[in-house]
């Protein structure tokens, strides 16, 4: 995990296979940037996610603060309520510039399923490119999703979505304010020192072989992996048992092939929990395994050591 600085932005995306405790490492990544004394954000663009769940708070469409992490808010991304909102915003534009029957004609065309993409990924760019956060943590939906949604920003700027609807054409200065709002998005993601690509897996085949193609889809768009968290790894010391001991000699094999597969990020395990990640202390706890070097039980003990 890159150490905060106070003169540079972070963006943190964590992606991976569903149930491989994606989420818990993002909320666990948010908290630990809270601690550091970052205003941070943690965002989900996964309509499955379970971020309120697991920090026992409610989490809605507007940033709102998370009870007892100072500095941490939390928001959702949802389609339909982005797909209203984006809708309403186009028409009433329309409504001002156009006739009758050309406002109807885009609030039929607006009916497309691609809108509700549209939608979603012009909110996802206000959270990236927001100035109002010092940390953005991004907990996207998985992979194959997550792969869409980052790949958009290099066809978006040919399609501006609803402006050009119903055969209406933009105006230059719409389209220089996309093209730059465009640019802007990928020099942040393309940038390893300002954004984070982070993989969650099991120590599996399955799991880490997906991740390993959606890591290598996303170096082909200049996208590099940074961090490889490998979730949910035996402690030897608990393997007494043959079978675990079996499994956690499994375990070893695919700890040592998954640098191989992620050529130049960081690989960290993470042991299994001994209880369900949900609410702020256990969230602490998760932290200080994953981002912290060790566990402890409240924000003071949290402060990360070095690595």
């Amino acid at each position: 995990m890159p150490t905060p600085s106070t003169d540079a932005a972070e963006r943190l995306f964590f992606a991976g296979k569903g149930g491989v405790g994606k989420t818990t490492m993002a909320v666990a990544a948010a908290a630990i940037q809270a601690l550091y004394g970052r205003r941070t954000l943690l965002v989900t663009t996964d309509p499955a996610a379970h971020i309120g769940r697991v920090l026992e708070c409610e989490v809605g469409d507007e940033p709102r603060p998370v009870a007892g992490i100072t500095g941490l808010d939390a928001a959702r991304i949802d389609p339909r309520h982005e797909t209203r909102r984006y809708k309403d915003m186009v028409l009433s534009d329309a409504r001002e510039r156009y006739g009758s029957d050309t406002v109807q004609r885009m609030e039929e065309e607006l009916n497309s399923p691609c809108t509700e993409e549209v939608a979603v990924f012009r909110r996802f760019l206000d959270y990236l490119l927001t100035d109002l956060y010092q940390t953005v943590v991004f907990d996207t939906a998985p992979t194959g999703h997550t792969l869409r949604l980052l790949q958009l920003p290099l066809s978006y700027s040919r399609q501006i979505a609803a402006k050009a609807l119903g055969g209406q054409e933009t105006t230059s200065a719409d389209e220089d304010a996309e093209a730059r709002r465009m640019q802007e998005a990928l020099t942040l993601l393309r940038d390893p020192a300002r954004t984070t690509f982070a993989f969650v897996v099991y120590p599996e085949a399955t799991p880490i072989a997906e991740a390993a193609r959606a890591s290598a889809e996303l170096r082909e768009i200049g996208l590099k992996t940074s961090l490889v968290l490998v979730n949910q790894v035996l402690p030897e010391e608990a393997c007494v048992h043959p079978l675990f001991r079996k499994r956690h000699e499994m375990q070893k094999r695919y700890l040592q092939q998954v640098p191989a597969d992620f050529p130049g990020a960081e690989v960290r395990p993470v042991h299994l929990q001994e209880r369900d990640v949900i609410g702020v202390q256990a969230v602490l706890r998760a932290a200080g395994e994953a981002f912290g070097g060790r566990e402890a039980a409240s924000p003071v003990d949290l402060r990360p050591n070095a690595r």
